[in-house]
This record gives C-alpha cells, structure tokens and sequence, in this order.
C-alpha cells in the first residue's frame, strides 16, 4: 500500500500528540495543563530569536513582557537574541547559539534546508477570524497618482531583506513568472527592514515598496507600524497583493528533548489565555492566538524557497 504524503503527516502529528501525552503521564499525576518540566537542569537559559522587522531596540521594547512572563512560567531564564539582518538570527539557529526563533516562513524554510532538517516549526499566529495567513503587498503614498503596479514601471519600488519572504522572495517569484522581473521593472533598492521601506514611501525616497500584512492588517508590518504611531492607514494604497503565504512561525531546534519542546509549545499556546496583549506581540498584531503548526503546513513556500536557492546560483554561473 503506497502511503501519501499528506498520510505521513497526519501520522506525525498523532506521533508527537502521543508522545507529548505519554511524556505528561510519566511526569506523574500532572494535569494536562501543567508544564512536563525537567529539561530546565540542562536547558537553564532560553535563547529566543526574533528576526528584524522592527529596529533592534523596538524588538527588545515589545519582546520584555512576553520574556518575563516565559521565564515565570517555565522555571527557566530567557534572553532575546535580535540581529541586523534575517541571517544572523537563522545562523544564530542553524550554530545552537539560541534554541527557537521567530522566523518568517521564507526564512523558515532556508534554515531547514541549511540545518539539513534540524529545525522544525512550532507555532503561528491565528487570524482573529481563525484564518492562517498573510500577503506580501506594493503600498504607494495615497497622494500618489499610482493605481496599480504597472503604474510605477521604471519607478523605485523597494525591496527589503534577501531573506525575507514577503519583502523579497514572493514579489521576486511572482514578479519573473509574469514575466515582468523586479530589478528590470522597477529600480528595486533594498531598503534594509519593512518599516524603512514604508517610511521610505511615505518620505518620498521610495515610489513604492513591498512590505506585509493579512486581512483587515490585523498582523504584519502595517500593524506593528500603525501600533507605534509611525503610520495611519489612510497614508499609503496597496496597489498589489500575493496569494497567501504561511502565518510567519516560530521555530525551534528537533535536537531539543522532546519535553522541553512540548513545554514550549505550551507556553505559547497557553498566550492568549494569560495575556492576550502577550501574544500579539508574539504575532506581531491582532491575533486569535498561537497554534500548532507542521513543516508541511510550509511545503509550498519551501518549494518556492528551493526553486529561489537554484535561480541564484545559476544568476551566479
């Protein structure tokens, strides 16, 4: 009997969802919504990674209160691990310099591939709505005469990070499949974050610039900007919309005991009961909560991730 792909997966849920049960039993008469625990005299620091879509210091300023309130519950010290660029923070993972990171799907799916499969995602943000998801997006100034992306052909449409997902493989992909590639289309510098490449749009340094958000801009940059007074909607039109991509996860290293990833997972599940300001600054804007995700909830972007690694190396040769 041939066993499909989607079988293989449904079966490894029900093996993790087993053992995590089988692990709280052992654990004695613990109730299901106790921390399994003991991972702690091995693991007594938590190394936490969040990639830069803010400024280092912002990350760190949103990041306190969710970090005080994990070291309260698991018994264990937490320290935030930021870098200036997407890489550092999947390096950071990939080297066992930190134990999970918040990742965008795209960098997700690079560091699975460059860790050989030593990472797997742990979480994501639900929509408020129970939808998954968001899109990579072009926004203009509202002033501006652009009304779709054909209009800003020739202009300075930025791009963000090579490691970003919404800021520049996405728009990179779908852009070459029409046929219209994004650095012989538009001028398309980096911008260096999502909200430089906002603030660049709304300065008038940029024409236009990819950037993220979901439905209703209940997660994404938009969001977190709009939160921090650095932007009002009615500032900037979205003149272009990707197909859904994968909620951004949090990811965490396969090589961590089992108990200590099912205690973490937990933990962030658990968010949105505790706090709910918590867990959105965990998502990174309005959310449902946290919940469990797969790698094959990522295969798509991940296929899409393998196809960008080729097409470089052949722009390379």
């Amino acid at each position: 009997m041939t066993v499909t792909e989607g079988e293989i997966g449904t079966m490894q849920r029900f093996a993790i969802a087993a053992l995590a049960a089988g692990l709280t039993l052992a654990a004695g008469s613990a109730a299901a919504d106790e921390f399994i625990g003991g991972w702690q005299k091995r693991f007594a620091t938590v190394k936490y990674g969040v990639i830069p879509v803010e400024t280092q210091s912002q990350t760190t300023k949103s990041m306190d209160a969710f970090l005080a309130h994990a070291q309260k519950e698991t018994g264990a010290k937490w320290e935030l691990y930021t870098a200036t660029d997407y890489s550092g923070v999947m390096n950071a993972l990939i080297a066992g310099q930190i134990h999970l990171a918040w990742l965008s799907g795209f960098s997700y799916c690079q560091t699975h591939m460059d860790s050989k499969g030593g990472v797997e995602p742990l979480v994501a943000a639900q929509e408020p709505d129970g939808s998954m998801g968001y899109n990579a997006v072009i926004v203009v100034k509202t002033e501006s005469p652009y009304r779709s992306y054909e209009d800003l052909k020739g202009k300075i449409v930025a791009r963000t990070d090579p490691l970003s997902g919404s800021g520049y493989l996405i728009p990179t992909a779908a852009f070459r499949q029409m046929g219209k590639p994004v650095d012989e289309y538009f001028k398309s510098p980096l911008s260096g974050g999502h909200p430089q490449a906002v603030l660049g749009v709304l300065r008038g340094t940029y024409d236009g610039a990819f950037t993220w958000t979901s439905k209703d801009d209940n997660i994404g940059n938009l969001r977190q900007m709009m939160n921090k007074g650095l932007l009002k909607r009615e500032q900037i039109r979205i003149v272009w919309t990707s197909p859904q991509l994968p909620s951004p996860p949090v990811v965490i290293r396969k090589d961590l005991p089992l108990e200590m990833r099912v205690d973490l997972e937990k933990l962030f599940v658990r968010l949105k009961d505790h706090d709910m300001a918590l867990a959105e600054s965990v998502a990174q804007g309005k959310t449902n909560g946290m919940v469990r995700v797969f790698h094959e909830d990522y295969r798509l972007i991940c296929q899409a991730a393998e196809l960008e690694r080729e097409a470089r190396k052949q722009r390379r040769n």
